[in-house]
């Protein structure tokens, strides 16, 4: 069977959340990249692995149970902890990787993380029908390349779709404006903050864009 893991990356989780991740977790292999094992002291629950260079949990390393699988890497290195994370998690014969990032935080980690998702090999696995996104309680951010994303339940929410090839073809039905075709330029700002008014939403896209979509 597949693998599917959770990842909880190094940020703040506010303490009225902690049960919303937590429930996330439930049938998946859990991950506390570095700085995101508070979030497991928190839940008072131990992940499945702890992986990183320890430079933000090295009061809390003693706590670790010996039953969890320490990776650890050294503090200077090519890689973000994240990166290296997720590079571990794709070497195994996984379904999808989750990526949690409670927050914004530090605009230089939060961009990079993001771009995460342009990586070549991170790319070639969602081409291979594996499912990668990095999410937070309120947002959801996925890649979109060539490809159909279909969601359901989510009337209410809203999305925005950001071109990073030099242009893009839109469809999408089940919002408050649906599109046919549409073409949209890269620095174009004309696919932000669409709506979710159905119970099936679907979008089709040719080229390669950011999908961010918005909880309620």
């Amino acid at each position: 069977m597949k693998k599917k893991f959770i990842l909880f990356l190094n940020g703040h989780y506010k303490e009225e959340d902690v049960e919303y991740y937590k429930n996330l977790i439930e049938d998946k292999t859990s991950v506390a990249v570095d700085g995101g094992y508070e979030f497991f002291v928190k839940a008072k629950i131990d992940p499945d692995y702890v992986i990183g260079d320890m430079d933000s949990i090295d009061r809390l390393e003693e706590s670790i149970s010996e039953d969890v699988a320490i990776f650890e890497f050294p503090k200077d290195k090519d890689l973000t902890d994240g990166h290296a994370a997720l590079d571990f998690c794709m070497k195994e014969d996984f379904s999808s990787i989750e990526v949690v990032m409670p927050e914004i935080g530090e605009p230089d980690h939060f961009i990079g993380n993001i771009m995460l998702l342009f990586n070549k090999e991170v790319k070639k696995k969602i081409r291979e029908k594996r499912d990668i996104l990095f999410l937070s309680k309120n947002y959801e951010y996925r890649i979109l390349d060539n490809s159909k994303l279909e969601i359901l339940d989510a009337a209410g929410d809203s999305f925005s779709i950001m071109p990073i090839s030099k242009s893009i073809m839109l469809f999408c039905e089940g919002t408050k404006f649906d599109v046919k075709n549409l073409k949209v330029d890269l620095g174009d700002t004309r696919a932000l903050r669409n709506e979710i008014v159905t119970n099936e939403m679907m979008i089709k896209i040719s080229g390669e864009a950011i999908f961010i979509r918005k909880k309620k």
